[in-house]
């Protein structure tokens, strides 16, 4: 299957080789095509023009000696002696080397050749014309039997067929049939077919390199699209990828959301029916039985307002972590500190702080809240799991964003187990993740067994439209 390798070859070529090599074939092609057909006619033109003003020439001799022939198929020896003195010796003899007169037939009456006068030859078809009346003639196209001698001689010539017409009537009466010797002829043919080849070469080269040069522009620029496409498609698959995988994400997350909300609803329903809503009942039956009983009232109202206090208290905590109602007006270090302290008066854990942040940053409720989740979560986790005594807390602001980060030296855990929900509904590092990504930002766990454990939570100022 030799041709489909070649098409393949084709194939493989850019545009620019593939009309290169197209168009040389094609423009090759014409050009020798054009050029031929140019310079053909431009001889036919030369030898046509050169035929008729050598016949012009010719007949204001010949045609006066001929003129019997109108009348008789023979010449007169007079006619005969004055046509070799015309061309013996003369200049026009040294012009022309040879001449027939011929009859209708194909008969030669005379000939500079005597061996020719009388045969009959078949007309030529430039011999056929003469006789319609008009003058033929053709360069070096020796080939038929009458012209043997003249083909002999070795040197390009001419060869006319002029009509000889009577005098009064106009009828062709005979054909006179002479060869010219051509040196100049040939020369300005040559001359011509060179120019005629050199302009026909030169404009299709011109106009080859023109085009190859708007093909090369062309495909150089497609080349350009098609890279910028292969880019673009590039670009559009990864992130394509990267939809995909935030979609699995997302999705993820808001399934742990759900679950975690499920779990804290479940939570705060517990804790409101274990406890206020036990006080309010208690408090409900004192109620009732210093009611009926007005003698132990002042016992039962003394229970009822315990049983009230209790289930008030019960509540604030209940709020109090559900909420956090005055984060919104604190700056970042103001934040920081408020979480750092809360966590050491609840656990006693030692926590170092190294803050270096701007206090007019730009960020909004939501990374201030993330913030705190974020410190709570990581410190919590330092007390439960680290088994440390000391913490460290740092904080970054730059002109991208801030940065808070969470240390340890204590036990560590595997990065590659998997992570989940933990019993009471809280997510721990991943809710922390999903928090973070869901307004802009990142969170970074880095931690081997045995080899503490450093949280680092990047939050961008772009997200923090409010």
């Amino acid at each position: 299957m030799k041709w489909i390798g070649n098409i393949r070859r084709w194939q493989s070529l850019p545009l620019p080789g593939q009309f290169l090599l197209a168009g040389a074939v094609v423009m090759i092609g014409a050009m020798v095509f054009v050029g031929n057909w140019i310079s053909q006619r431009i001889e036919d033109a030369v030898v046509q023009n050169s035929a008729t003003s050598a016949a012009l020439f010719m007949e204001s001799f010949i045609s006066p000696l001929s003129q019997e022939l109108a009348e008789t198929d023979t010449l007169s020896a007079p006619a005969r002696q004055a046509l070799a003195e015309i061309f013996d010796g003369t200049t026009i003899g040294e012009r022309v080397v040879s001449y027939k007169i011929w009859l209708d037939g194909g008969r030669v009456v005379h000939a500079s050749d005597a061996a020719l006068i009388g045969q009959v030859f078949e007309p030529s078809d430039d011999l056929r014309r003469a006789w319609n009346g008009e003058i033929a003639a053709s360069y070096e196209d020796l080939n038929d039997l009458e012209n043997a001698a003249e083909a002999a001689l070795g040197v390009p010539l001419l060869e006319v067929y002029s009509p000889i017409r009577q005098v009064w009537t106009g009828d062709v009466i005979a054909v006179a049939e002479f060869y010219e010797v051509a040196d100049q002829l040939a020369a300005d043919i040559t001359d011509a077919r060179r120019t005629s080849w050199l302009i026909v070469a030169g404009t299709f080269l011109g106009s080859g390199l023109l085009l190859f040069g708007i093909v090369q522009a062309g495909g150089r620029t497609i080349r350009l699209q098609r890279m910028e496409l292969t880019e673009q498609l590039a670009r559009t698959e990864t992130i394509s990828a990267q939809n995909a995988m935030l979609r699995r994400r997302v999705v993820a997350a808001s399934s742990r959301a759900i679950a975690q909300t499920e779990q804290a609803i479940r939570r705060i329903g517990s804790d409101l029916h274990d406890g206020p809503a036990q006080y309010l009942s208690l408090a409900s039956l004192r109620l009732d039985g210093a009611l009926r009983d007005p003698k132990g009232a002042e016992r039962d109202a003394t229970l009822v307002r315990e049983s009230l206090d209790k289930a008030l208290e019960e509540l604030r905590i209940i709020s109090r972590g559900l909420a956090l109602p005055d984060i919104e007006t604190l700056d970042v270090q103001a934040l920081v500190d408020r979480a750092v302290h809360d966590h050491h008066r609840q656990t006693g854990l030692d926590i170092a702080t190294d803050l270096r942040v701007d206090g007019d940053i730009p960020i909004n409720y939501a990374q201030k809240l993330c913030i705190f989740r974020f410190l709570q979560e990581a410190l919590s986790n330092a007390s439960r799991h680290a088994d440390v005594d000391e913490a460290v807390v740092t904080a970054r602001s730059d002109g991208q964003g801030i940065t808070v980060t969470v240390a340890d030296q204590g036990a560590g855990f595997d990065q590659t187990e998997t992570r989940q929900m933990r019993p009471d509904g809280g997510q721990g590092l991943l809710g922390l993740r999903d928090r973070a990504e869901s307004i802009g930002g990142t969170l970074a766990i880095a931690s081997t067994t045995g080899g503490g454990t450093t949280l680092k939570l990047t939050l961008p100022y772009e997200e923090a439209t409010p």
